[in-house]
């Protein structure tokens, strides 16, 4: 089926039911909503975007709430029965709630899945480019397979994404919508506010990846680490063995750098060097996850004895799993870096704890994919006097507060919450603020704290 670039169409609602794994229950309504893959032009194929809404329980004047997931790619729908049923359930409570899988993964048509996993060389020490290589390779294979069915995925991209968005809004009959994001769903949600400010009522943006902010600075997470680090010093359930962690994590690196270790990888049956990069990779994992930031002293310690229990599952998983969805690489290639973010980039890994392992591949994979950059003029801030509520965490690596700060600028009518010892999640502690803010109400809260502390330390670990 093929659209203009102007319509939309419903393709079917239904009654659903979200059931939560604790037994509680919401009431829902399931559609799909068909949208031009590509607004600039006159005709383009369909895509089907699945949607989910909780109606409101009570009529409180306030607009649907839009909730955008982050990743790219995280599952949506899927969510709301799992980690944002408490939210679902707690703003169902002053309006709808509509979320709806974003073009290209999950439940949309097509789901672009990458079916070339990336080969690596398992006899040598994987480096920095050898790691682009079997990236570039994996997506050269995802472009082919897809273009061969007739996918352009030149048309997977945060503009075309935020198009969406606003047929969303017109499919649900409203003139505005209240919008609630999180991570890449902040930088989705920043594309709406540029484009179709005019139809948002209020916006919640949480742990905020600006518009320039999708590839991140080595430096902002050299100091992630270095706070941790101070954490780790004082932290009483690690008994004072971590008076510097963070220049014990780069002994570490230092050490695997210059003598690799040969590991035993079991699904593969075969053993590979692991060096520096891999390690690197496997420690960025604790720039967002609470489980591995609080084990990151014990595990760091288990490296420096020469345990590598751990490190082995968790490179064997990063080793041998899927390649990179189709949609993440596609919209996180297309959002891009302006050029003077990416030479701060380029001129800070080299002395950098992690390099810029956490970037990759996304800068270096374009031409392979056939993606093209969205460009300056895309990355530019918004400006903005729709009612906004920032929301940051203390202890997130991936989207620092800095990066809320530098958005909330051009914010005439904004506040930041600062949470301490929130990493990259959402915490409910919120919930009370964020229901206030979309009734119009100032709650007058600035700062919020939820308890942190590492995992005991494990003697011999």
């Amino acid at each position: 089926m093929n659209l203009r670039n102007t319509e939309y169409r419903i393709g079917g609602r239904w009654p659903a039911r979200l059931v939560h794994a604790n037994g509680r229950s919401l009431d829902a309504e399931r559609g799909l909503l068909l949208v031009p893959s590509c607004r600039k032009h006159d005709e383009s194929a369909a895509i089907g975007l699945p949607f989910v809404r909780v109606p409101a329980r009570r009529d409180h004047g306030v607009a649907p709430l839009v909730v955008l997931a982050g990743g790219p790619g995280v599952p949506a729908i899927g969510a709301f029965e799992t980690s944002f049923f408490e939210h679902a359930e707690r703003f169902s409570e002053i309006c709808d709630v509509v979320t709806f899988d974003q073009r290209g993964a999950n439940g949309a048509l097509p789901n672009l899945v990458n079916p070339s996993q990336p080969r690596y060389d398992l006899d040598a020490v994987l480096t920095r480019d050898g790691f682009l290589d079997a990236q570039r390779d994996s997506a050269r294979g995802l472009a082919t397979y897809w273009r061969e069915r007739g996918v352009d995925l030149n048309v997977y991209n945060t503009v075309e994404n935020a198009h969406d968005v606003n047929d969303l809004r017109r499919a649900l009959g409203v003139d505005k919508v209240n919008l609630h994001c999180a991570s890449y769903g902040s930088h989705l949600g920043l594309t709406v506010l540029k484009m179709h400010g005019e139809h948002v009522d209020r916006a919640i943006l949480c742990i905020v990846e600006g518009l320039d902010h999708t590839h991140k600075l080595p430096a902002n997470i050299d100091r992630h680490y270095c706070h941790l680090s101070d954490l780790a010093r004082t932290d009483r359930r690690l008994k004072g063995q971590f008076p510097d962690l963070f220049g014990e994590i780069a002994e570490v690196l230092d050490t695997f750098d210059r003598a690799p270790e040969i590991v035993k990888l079991t699904t593969a049956n075969r053993r590979t060097p692991v060096g520096k990069l891999a390690v690197q990779v496997v420690i960025g994992h604790a720039l967002g996850s609470i489980r591995a930031i609080r084990d990151l002293p014990n595990f760091t310690r288990q490296l420096a004895m020469g345990d590598l229990t751990t490190l082995i599952r968790r490179v064997e998983r990063w080793l041998t799993g899927p390649g990179v969805h189709g949609m993440q690489m596609a919209m996180d290639y297309a959002s891009g870096a302006s050029a003077e973010r990416m030479l701060l980039i380029e001129a800070q890994r080299a002395n950098a704890l992690l390099g810029d392992s956490f970037n990759l591949p996304f800068p270096f994979v374009g031409d392979a994919l056939g993606v093209d950059d969205l460009g300056d003029d895309f990355r530019a801030p918004v400006e903005s006097d729709v009612p906004t509520l920032f929301c940051a965490g203390t202890l997130d690596g991936r989207t620092p507060i800095a990066n809320a700060s530098e958005v909330r600028r051009g914010f005439s009518n904004s506040r930041l919450i600062v949470v301490e010892g929130m990493t990259h999640e959402l915490p409910a502690l919120l919930l009370d603020s964020q229901t206030d803010f979309l009734q119009g109400v100032d709650s007058g809260v600035e700062r919020l704290s939820r308890p942190f502390a590492f995992n005991p330390y494990r003697t011999g670990a």
